[in-house]
């Protein structure tokens, strides 16, 4: 499947990298709706299963990053530039991560739930690959700041609901099993593990910048 994914989403950018602005933001905005309509019919399905809404809201990073991509193929100017450079830094190693280490493994491979997670995640990879190409998100270490305060809005809400109902949306409360935010919590215990995700999501930061400012002068040469 990352097989798959990878040819699927090297294909798509040969193609938008030459169309214009104009269509690589239509396209975005079409990817960005088919991923909410993707997440939708998921939690519907889980819904059907039984599942407590509170368990399967779009409060997870990825989930977050549709609305991000949404809002980088609409908003004009700044505030393009600000989103696009957010799913880009943040929201795509949180969604590449997901397709790594996924956490749906526990049900069959062909089956609708999982079929829909690659699906989404995908799009959410590959959307912020497009404003990259396009360059839409342009990408720079004075915008470092950028990640820190997208995540200063929208996390201290999703901490709150997770502490008052005992969830675990951006996993702030325990790591999901078999990735590295399990290594982070062994390393720092459940003390400093919250401390332990700011270095990491720092650390990942500084790798996004820096791969992508890397690869725009390869380019550009």
């Amino acid at each position: 499947m990352l097989l798959f994914i990878a040819i699927a989403v090297i294909s798509g950018l040969l193609l938008i990298r030459r169309s214009s602005e104009k269509n690589a933001l239509r396209t975005a905005f079409i990817l960005s709706v088919a991923t909410l309509i993707g997440e939708l019919t998921q939690d519907i399905l889980l819904l059907n299963e039984g599942y407590d809404i509170l368990n399967i809201l779009p409060l997870h990073l990825c989930n977050i990053g549709i609305f991000v991509n949404l809002l980088a193929s609409i908003t004009p100017g700044k505030l393009r530039s600000f989103f696009a450079e957010v799913s880009l830094v943040l929201i795509l190693p949180g969604s590449l991560g997901a397709l790594l280490f996924p956490d749906w493994t526990y049900r069959p491979f062909w089956s609708a739930i999982s079929m829909l997670c690659f699906f989404t995640h995908t799009l959410i990879v590959f959307v912020p690959l497009l404003f990259f190409v396009r360059n839409i998100a342009r990408v720079n270490f004075k915008h470092f700041w950028y990640p820190y305060l997208f995540l200063a809005l929208v996390t201290p809400p999703v901490y709150f609901l997770d502490r008052k109902y005992g969830l675990n949306y951006f996993f702030l409360m325990y790591p999901s099993e078999d990735s590295p935010l399990k290594w982070i919590f062994n390393i720092t215990g459940e003390k400093f593990y919250l401390a332990g995700l700011v270095l990491l999501v720092t650390l990942m930061l500084l790798v996004s910048y820096s791969v992508c400012i890397a690869v725009r002068k390869i380019f550009k040469k």
